[in-house]
């Protein structure tokens, strides 16, 4: 009936007036039922972009200033452009907690001190630097005596007689900063991994060669050539280097599991260390008999491990590095053992020729 109605008003020409649209056109059913919530509820909240009222976004979680543990904080909640929850995401870390996660891989094993400063995290770097340093050092040690020869001991040329230092100053000074350099930094400053035995024990296998090396080798030397100036300057510094490495990584950063010290990288690590030492002074023991007081002479020695390798002495030390290398199971006492053996290898093999 109506829709006759209407159709003979057009056809009359009557303009059919517009129609008011409700609310019901406008907006569907879900968003008619939120017109009448409160704002402040979840309802209206989600659904208040449709609405033309702008979300409450829930409030910012707040920071936990802490410098130990990392702080439990609630997952950050943010609305999607449809009104509902997103994903929660992980809260970023303040920055002075990213140092904690941070840090280069380490040998399995054995951890690093995590550390709790901008400055100890860049220390813990720059020892990791200086190991890789030395093992690329330890390509140009093992070269340069088979491409340009030695210039020191029984290899020093007259021409450098007037900078050259005496064999027993030589030996005591060259290597008194990898003695010195450990004690210093271990009494001048909190020395935190020094209370595991594992650690005291690697630092004492490291300073026991040097007590030996320089308080005690150079009074039992009987003549020796002095050494040139520069090869006294490269020794003081190298062992400046490996005495302040060593020392700092296994006095402020290596850990050990409490079981370390009965690893059998440990235990096979220990002897091999041990074996070498013994090695390293009998045979020189064997080179100072070769000597009568005063003589400078150089003599093939005999006896011993001499009797199977040209350089006992030598060999010992090498097997001595090996040894640390492995009870120490880190990147800076391996590359110290690589090149103590390029370095002592490549003179090994010109003495024997």
């Amino acid at each position: 009936m109506r829709s006759a109605q209407v159709g003979a008003r057009r056809g009359r020409g009557c303009v059919e007036q517009p129609r008011e649209v409700s609310a019901s056109t406008r907006f569907p059913r879900r968003h008619r039922q939120l017109r009448g919530q409160p704002p402040g509820c979840a309802c209206a909240q989600r659904g208040g972009w449709a609405l033309g009222r702008p979300a409450q976004a829930p409030p910012k979680p707040r920071w936990a200033v802490r410098t130990g543990d990392l702080p439990s904080l609630p997952p950050r909640v943010e609305l999607n452009p449809r009104g509902h929850p997103s994903r929660p995401r992980e809260p970023r870390l303040p920055p002075q907690h990213l140092c904690l996660i941070s840090g280069p891989p380490r040998l399995p094993g054995h951890g690093v001190c995590l550390p709790s400063s901008a400055m100890e995290l860049a220390e813990l770097r720059l020892l990791d630097a200086l190991a890789y340093l030395l093992g690329v050092l330890a390509i140009p040690c093992f070269l340069l005596p088979k491409l340009v020869g030695l210039s020191y001991g029984r290899y020093v040329s007259p021409s450098t007689s007037m900078c050259q230092v005496p064999a027993r100053v030589a030996w005591s000074l060259q290597e008194l900063p990898s003695l010195i350099v450990p004690l210093y930094l271990c009494a001048g400053t909190e020395a935190e991994r020094l209370h595991c035995w594992p650690n005291r024990l690697l630092l004492a296998m490291f300073l026991i060669h040097y007590v030996q090396r320089c308080l005690v080798y150079p009074f039992l030397i009987r003549g020796g050539k002095p050494t040139p100036l520069y090869i006294f300057l490269l020794a003081t510094l190298f062992c400046t280097y490996n005495g302040y490495m060593q020392s700092q990584y296994l006095s402020q950063y290596a850990v050990y599991a409490d079981d370390w010290v009965t690893d059998p990288r440990f235990l096979i690590g220990s002897v091999l260390w041990l074996v070498g030492m013994l090695i390293n002074l009998h045979s020189d023991h064997i080179l100072r008999c070769l000597r009568k007081p005063g003589e400078t002479s150089y003599k093939i020695p005999q006896g011993g491990l001499f009797e199977l390798v040209t350089a006992a002495n030598y060999f010992g030390e090498v097997v001595e590095w090996g040894g640390f290398a492995l009870a120490s199971w880190s990147v800076q006492s391996g590359t110290f053992a690589l090149f103590t053996f390029c370095f002592l290898f490549s003179r090994a093999q010109v003495h024997h020729q």
